[in-house]
């Protein structure tokens, strides 16, 4: 057997002289480094971690908005607007609000996002030369609620589109 080889079997120096004759090879001396290090660093990761999971769960919440908010735009774009001025008819708003919250403007018993309700949809109806010119619907008050944090939502997501349907003021 070679010097190096039991050199790096048995980390002594027996050739050495002076003080550091018969030591440990200065890289075999540092076993509890390795757990100070492990304990630094899954803290670390464990907080990158944490803040990818808490910022992935926000946009997939804020992403089910947006296709909700999309869907009652759609849909109130599309279908007879009954009211003579900007401010809709009860049963128009209810059936968007519907469309928003459930994806059906007839209703329904679970929402597309949780927590979310009738009275975070608001719809603004714009009139252009005196007919309906174009739907809003947007999102207000609602509160995402991560592991860790909240996100409020006030005016956004919101989707608008040009009306398209038949105005049938009563």
């Amino acid at each position: 057997m070679t010097r190096w080889m039991k050199e790096l079997r048995t980390g002594i120096r027996p050739h050495a002289a002076g003080p550091r004759a018969g030591r440990l090879c200065p890289g075999r001396r540092r076993h509890g480094s390795a757990i100070i290090e492990f304990a630094i660093g899954s803290g670390v990761l464990l907080a990158v971690f944490t803040g990818t999971f808490e910022f992935g769960y926000t946009l997939v919440q804020y992403n089910k908005l947006q296709t909700a908010v999309a869907q009652g735009a759609r849909y109130a774009s599309m279908v007879p607007y009954d009211s003579a001025t900007a401010t809709p008819s009860t049963a128009f708003s209810s059936a968007v609000r519907n469309m928003v919250l459930y994806g059906s403007p007839s209703g329904g018993t679970t929402p597309a996002v949780s927590r979310l309700t009738a009275g975070n949809v608001r719809l603004d109806v714009t009139f252009t030369n005196g007919v309906p010119g174009s739907v809003k619907v947007s999102i207000a008050g609602y509160r995402i609620n991560a592991l860790f944090g909240t996100a409020m939502l006030s005016g956004k997501p919101q989707a608008t589109y040009p009306y398209l349907g038949v105005w049938a003021p009563v």
